[in-house]
């Protein structure tokens, strides 16, 4: 029952505990017409869970949730309740947000809210070498474009060349959004994912239904004729962001594992002739290549982020074998080599097969973010496997 929500609607400005979840806060604010402004893309995690690890989605501004965070009340080792926020403890704001959970016990959250607005739906497809260059001219300063992702295919006869670029364009509706829906073709997804785990065949027809069928079952408010005829696709904010991501549910007795890369914007493309010759080396069962956009970080302690960057978004599939393991292991190694190579960095909350030479490569602020723990919680009572295996 920690999830009580108070809203101040005249500032936009959430008060939320942070055991409440974002589907539980969209399905509240999609009843006062506004919506989340930044999470990841599922929306099955708590509040806290999201601060603690900084987490970024399909809303490219602002991408990670920092900037949307006024203030948090935390608990500290002693019991102590302090707030912090850009001006009051600093630098416990700046540690705790992407802290990993390491400082405290973050109790509530003041965090802006937006409008829920109507978007028209498009998808447009281009070659990985020029999505930098598509991005600046569509994207990047065209404050119309609300939401955005993109799709490397890992469709044989395309394999990590062609990108569904997805964005969504701020439009004019006449009268009331229609509210929230759950999910739906969850069991038509959860087929489609779980064939393309099979091999290259299924990741082509996979490829193929998102281009040709995937259009026609998006959940769409309306399908309106544009002047030219073709059919646009509208949706709302609140809508696009709801995603539990529930076709990923399934008995198969294998795992699925997620990996995150940041990526300078310029050097895009060669992470992914790199991410291509790895994987295929390697022989991992690539599944997934989502590309998110994520904006310099001046407000954390531990920046992903050193500059404007594409996120890349890998999803991987695994059985449940040492064999499997280690190929994910040398894998998941040698991208990390591959990212910091090109002034990159990668997201610390999954696997820890880095070395601490990586780790203090990609995070030179690794050693004092530590040392600001220890400043915070001199007795180690916030612990986990990250901080036992880098900290102590």
């Amino acid at each position: 029952n920690f999830n009580q929500i108070k809203l101040d609607k005249e500032h936009k400005i959430l008060n939320t505990q942070t055991g409440a979840t974002w589907a539980y806060i969209q399905q509240f604010l999609d009843k006062e017409g506004l919506a989340v402004k930044a999470m990841q893309s599922i929306n099955i995690f708590t509040v806290g869970g999201t601060l603690s690890v900084n987490a970024h989605g399909i809303a490219h501004n602002p991408g990670p949730i920092a900037p949307t965070v006024k203030s948090f009340r935390i608990m500290l080792s002693n019991g102590e309740i302090k707030t912090a926020s850009p001006s009051e403890n600093p630098e416990l704001f700046k540690s705790a947000l992407g802290g990993y959970g390491l400082f405290g016990v973050i109790l509530d959250a003041n965090i802006e809210v937006v409008d829920n607005e109507l978007y028209e739906y498009k998808t447009e497809y281009v070659s990985y070498k020029d999505f930098p260059e598509y991005y600046k001219k569509n994207i990047e300063n065209n404050d119309q474009v609300r939401l955005t992702y993109s799709r490397i295919s890992v469709s044989p006869n395309s394999y990590l060349t062609e990108t569904a670029v997805h964005t969504y364009i701020k439009t004019k509706f006449d009268g009331a959004i229609p509210a929230l829906k759950p999910d739906e073709h969850n069991w038509l997804n959860r087929l489609v994912i779980n064939f393309s785990k099979t091999g290259s065949f299924g990741r082509w027809i996979r490829w193929v239904l998102e281009k040709n069928v995937e259009p026609s079952l998006h959940t769409c408010i309306s399908r309106n004729q544009a002047m030219s005829q073709k059919e646009v696709c509208l949706v709302s904010r609140n809508q696009e962001m709801y995603d539990s991501m529930g076709y990923l549910k399934n008995k198969l007795k294998d795992t699925d594992i997620l990996q995150e890369y940041f990526i300078p914007q310029e050097k895009m493309p060669d992470f992914v002739d790199g991410l291509r010759n790895i994987a295929k080396q390697n022989g991992a069962n690539l599944l997934n290549v989502t590309i998110r956009i994520v904006h310099k970080d001046t407000i954390t302690a531990l920046p992903y982020a050193k500059e404007d960057m594409f996120a890349f978004v890998l999803y991987f599939n695994q059985k449940l074998n040492e064999k499997e393991s280690k190929i994910l292991q040398k894998t998941t190694t040698d991208l990390i080599d591959l990212a910091t190579g090109l002034n990159g960095t990668y997201y610390l909350p999954y696997q820890l097969y880095y070395s601490e030479k990586q780790l203090h490569k990609a995070y030179p602020e690794i050693d004092s973010f530590f040392a600001t723990k220890r400043k915070y919680d001199p007795t180690e009572l916030f612990d986990n496997k990250f901080y036992e295996k880098y900290g102590k």
